[in-house]
C-alpha cells in the first residue's frame, strides 16, 4: 500500500546439504536450513504507529556422529500513542521466542508497556513488564512495574520520586523432583537536590523503604528497611571542599542504627614546568561515627593523599600522545564493634595514543596498569592490566581497518584476619592458609578488515571480522527474548569472506573459524549466486 499507510519487508533463504563418502560412514551428513523474516508498519507516519514482526528458522542435520535439529520463532508486536494535542505518550509491546530441539522447547513470553508526560513543573514516567521463561528443567516468571515522579520547584530545587516491585518465581528440576520459590521486592526512594548558582553551598537529602519476602523448598525471609540521610557541602574555594552528612536506618526487627561523617577535600593547582610537563598532588581527610542498637558504637578516621604527573607529546600534526603516573598513600583506623586498621598504597600509569588525520585515520589506543596494596588486619593485593583499542583507519582507497576491542587481565590476592588451627588424626597442629587467589581475563568487541579491489581485481572484495565476548550472562533466563540460550554461546569467532561479482553473477568464499563454550568449530563455504529478472 502506500508507504504512508503500511510498509511491508520480508526475506526467504533455504539451505540444503548432502554429504556421503561410500568408504567412510562416519562422514556422512545430511542438513536442511530454512529461515525467513517478514515485518509491517502500519501507519507509520502518525501518532499511533503499529509494527509486527515475524521470524521462522528451522535448522537440521542429520550425521554418523553428531545431529542436531533446532527451530526458531520469534514474533513481535508494539502499538505507539501520542495525543494530537498533550505532552504524553504510551505503548504497549509483545513478544514471543521459542526455541525447540534436543534440549526440548525453550520459550519466553514477555508482555509490556510504558507511559510518560509532563505536566507543568511535573514529570510522569512508568513502566512494566511480565516474562515467562519455560523450558524442559525449569520455569520462571518475572515481573518489574517502575513509576517514577519529578518536580521542580525552582532552577535550584528539584525533588524525584520512584518506586518499583519486582517479582520472581522459579520452579526447578523434572517430574518428581522438581522444587520451587519466590522472591519479591519493593522500593520507594524519594531525592532531593538543591544546588543554587550564585551560593557556596549543596546540600542534598532523600528517603528510602525496601522491603523483601522470599520462599525456597519450604524456607521463607522476609526484611524490611527504612532510612533516610542528608548531606550539606561548602566550596571553600577552587581547591578547597568541606562536606557533612547524617543518616539513619531501622529494620524491620527493631534494629536502629545512625552515622554522621565530616570530611574536607583538598586538590592543588597544577604546577607546569619543563616541556608539556603537570604536577599536580591532593588530598583528603575525614571523620565518621556509627551507632547501633544491638551494640557500642563505631568511630572511624580516614586520611589518604596523593599526587600525579602527566605529559603530553605530539609527534606529528595528527596525532597526540599523552601519559600518566600516580600515586596515592591512605590510611584507615577505627574502634569499637568490628575495628579495622589498615594502610593503602597504590600506583598506576597509563600511556594513551589520539589519531585523527580527516578521513583517513581516527583513533583511540589506551594501556594503563595499577598495582594496589593493603596491610593491617585484612591485607590484599590487586593489579590490573588494560588496553583498550578503538578507531578506523582508511588504509588507502579500496581498504580500511577498523576496531573496538577491550582487554582486561586482573589479578587478586587476599587474606583473612586469622588463621586456622585444625589438628590431624595423629594429634599434629595443621594451619590452614586462608589465602585466597583469583586471576581473571576477558575480552570483548570486534576487529574488522575490508578491502574493496583484493589481490588488485575489480569487484573482488575481501572482508574479515573478528568477534570476542568472554563475558557471560543469563539474559534469556531473566526474559529478553532476542537472548540466546548460553551453553551455545560463542566466545571467539573469526569470519573471512571472499567475494567475486561479474554481472549479475556472484560468488563467495568463507572461512570462519569460532569457539562455542571451549569447542572449536570451523566452517569451510563456498557459493555462487545467479541473479534473475528486472530490479
Amino acid at each position: 500500500m502506500q508507504p504512508y499507510i503500511a510498509l511491508v519487508s520480508g526475506d526467504f533463504g533455504l539451505t540444503m546439504l548432502r554429504s556421503q563418502t561410500d568408504d567412510a560412514a562416519s562422514s556422512n551428513l545430511t542438513g536442511t536450513s530454512i529461515n525467513g523474516t517478514g515485518t509491517l508498519n502500519v501507519f507509520p507516519q502518525s501518532r499511533f504507529p503499529f509494527q509486527a514482526s515475524l521470524a521462522l528458522s528451522d535448522s537440521r542435520s542429520d550425521g554418523s556422529i553428531t545431529s542436531s535439529n533446532v527451530q526458531r520463532r520469534r514474533l513481535a508486536l508494539q502499538q505507539d500513542y501520542r495525543p494530537m494535542v498533550g505532552t504524553w505518550r504510551t505503548s504497549g509491546q509483545f513478544d514471543r521466542s521459542e526455541l525447540t530441539g534436543d534440549f526440548g522447547v525453550d520459550t519466553v513470553d514477555r508482555i509490556g508497556a510504558s507511559f510518560s508526560g509532563t505536566l507543568g513543573q511535573h514529570s510522569f514516567t512508568t513502566n512494566g513488564s511480565f516474562s515467562r521463561n519455560e523450558s524442559r528443567d525449569q520455569t520462571t516468571d518475572d515481573l518489574f512495574v517502575l513509576g517514577s515522579h519529578g518536580y521542580r520547584f525552582s532552577d535550584a530545587t528539584t525533588v524525584d520520586t520512584s518506586a518499583t516491585f519486582t517479582r520472581q518465581a522459579y520452579e526447578l528440576g523434572e517430574s518428581d523432583f522438581r522444587f520451587d520459590g519466590n522472591t519479591q521486592s519493593a522500593q520507594l526512594f524519594s531525592y532531593l537536590s538543591w544546588t543554587p548558582t550564585d551560593s557556596p553551598w549543596r546540600g542534598t537529602a532523600n528517603a528510602r523503604y525496601f522491603q523483601t519476602d522470599s520462599r525456597s523448598s519450604g524456607t521463607s525471609y522476609d526484611s524490611r528497611n527504612v532510612g533516610g540521610s542528608a548531606s550539606l557541602s561548602y566550596v571553600a574555594s577552587r581547591n578547597l571542599n568541606l562536606f557533612g552528612s547524617i543518616g539513619a536506618n531501622s529494620a524491620g526487627s527493631g534494629e536502629m542504627s545512625t552515622n554522621q561523617n565530616l570530611g574536607l577535600n583538598y586538590s592543588a593547582d597544577p604546577v607546569t614546568f619543563g616541556r608539556n610537563n603537570v604536577y599536580n598532588w591532593f588530598g583528603s581527610s575525614s571523620l565518621s561515627n556509627s551507632t547501633s542498637s544491638e551494640g557500642e558504637a563505631t568511630r572511624a578516621a580516614n586520611a589518604s593523599v596523593g599526587h600525579s604527573l602527566s605529559r603530553n607529546w605530539q609527534p606529528n600534526a595528527y596525532s597526540f600522545l599523552n601519559g600518566s603516573l600516580n600515586q596515592s598513600v591512605g590510611s584507615s583506623r577505627s574502634n569499637g564493634l568490628g575495628s579495622v586498621s589498615s594502610s593503602t598504597l597504590s600506583h598506576g600509569a597509563s600511556l594513551s595514543l589520539q589519531a585523527n588525520a580527516g578521513d583517513r585515520l581516527s583513533g583511540f589506543l589506551s594501556t594503563s596498569v595499577s598495582d594496589s596494596r593493603v596491610t593491617g588486619d585484612s591485607p590484599s593485593t590487586f593489579q590490573m592490566l588494560n588496553v583498550q583499542l578503538s578507531g578506523r583507519w582508511r588504509i588507502s582507497a579500496y581498504s580500511e581497518l577498523n576496531s573496538n576491542l577491550t582487554w582486561q587481565l586482573s589479578r587478586q590476592e587476599s587474606s583473612a584476619q586469622n588463621e586456622f588451627l585444625l589438628i590431624d588424626e595423629f594429634g599434629n597442629p595443621v594451619f590452614i592458609d586462608t589465602t585466597k587467589r583469583s586471576r581473571n581475563s576477558s575480552i570483548s568487541g570486534n576487529l574488522g578488515y575490508s578491502h574493496n579491489r583484493a589481490f588488485g581485481l575489480r569487484g573482488m572484495r575481501y572482508t574479515a571480522d573478528f568477534r570476542a565476548n568472554t563475558a557471560r550472562d543469563n539474559a534469556r533466563r531473566r526474559g529478553d527474548p532476542d537472548a540466546e540460550r548460553e551453553p551455545d554461546r560463542t566466545t571467539l569467532d573469526l569470519d573471512q569472506r571472499l567475494r567475486y561479482s561479474i554481472g549479475r553473477l556472484d560468488t563467495e568464499l568463507q572461512l570462519r573459524v569460532a569457539e562455542i563454550e571451549g569447542r572449536r568449530s570451523e566452517l569451510l563455504f563456498f557459493r555462487v549466486n545467479r541473479h534473475f529478472g528486472a530490479y
